[in-house]
């Protein structure tokens, strides 16, 4: 069996048995002499809960979750694009959502509005392997990005004829500025964000190698002590 392999099943496994059958495999290649595959074993963080709950979500309705992601593809392409029916791709993404959700628990709501608006996050999502629950990276969740309020069609080009192009100017320009504003403070804390969660994440690595390194010496410990 593969590193990869192992790792896949590692994190297909329940959640309270993740931390002893990672120290067995870990065991087993080193017993095989296969020292830098136990090293990558070994470093291997156990999921939290609600990541747990999402791989298993995954692993269990793969299908459903790619048709969630379709969904939200489809419904980004109305809010930004002006592609497709608005109405009825908001609907056909609340329904694959609240099927999930009714599948996999509350806890994974998060990570799957997380995927919607992100395809990196969305790739994450569908590898089932995640050590937390994916967070919006600085986009919030795909309901909140509508820029046609639901109910309303964009206005056709007949219609901005009707009412006439100098009346409709002042209103656009000044709307335009505000957008073009509003996404360079939206590109700046996204940046930000993802320095946060950077630090962050090397921060949980420190934490998780003095972890480690606490249960290496406890075991070595015990094996002096004849236990």
């Amino acid at each position: 069996m593969s590193v990869e392999e192992i790792i896949d099943r590692l994190y297909g496994l329940p959640l309270d048995e993740f931390t002893a059958a990672r120290n067995q495999a870990e065991r087993e290649l080193r017993k095989a002499g296969e020292r830098d595959q136990a090293d990558t074993i070994k470093a291997l963080r156990k999921p939290t809960a609600g990541a747990a709950a999402v791989n298993r979500l995954v692993r269990g309705h793969q299908a459903q979750v790619e048709a969630f992601l379709a969904a939200s593809v489809r419904l980004r392409d109305a809010q930004v694009a002006g592609k497709g029916e608005f109405a009825s791709a908001t609907r056909d993404y609340r329904e694959a959502l609240e099927t999930l959700v009714g599948l996999g628990g509350e806890p994974v709501r998060a990570s799957l509005e997380a995927a919607a608006v992100d395809d990196e996050s969305a790739h994450e999502l569908l590898r089932a392997r995640l050590l937390r629950e994916l967070e919006p990276a600085g986009f919030g969740s795909l309901s909140a990005h509508a820029v046609t309020p639901p109910g309303e069609a964009p206005a056709s080009p007949s219609q901005t004829a009707k009412h006439g192009p100098k009346r409709a100017e002042p209103d656009d320009s000044a709307a335009r500025a505000r957008l073009r504003e509003a996404r360079k403070a939206l590109m700046a804390a996204t940046g930000e964000e993802r320095q946060a969660r950077r630090r962050w994440g090397q921060t949980q690595r420190k934490l998780e190698a003095a972890q480690a390194a606490v249960e290496s010496a406890e075991r070595q410990l015990d094996r002096l002590r004849g236990r």
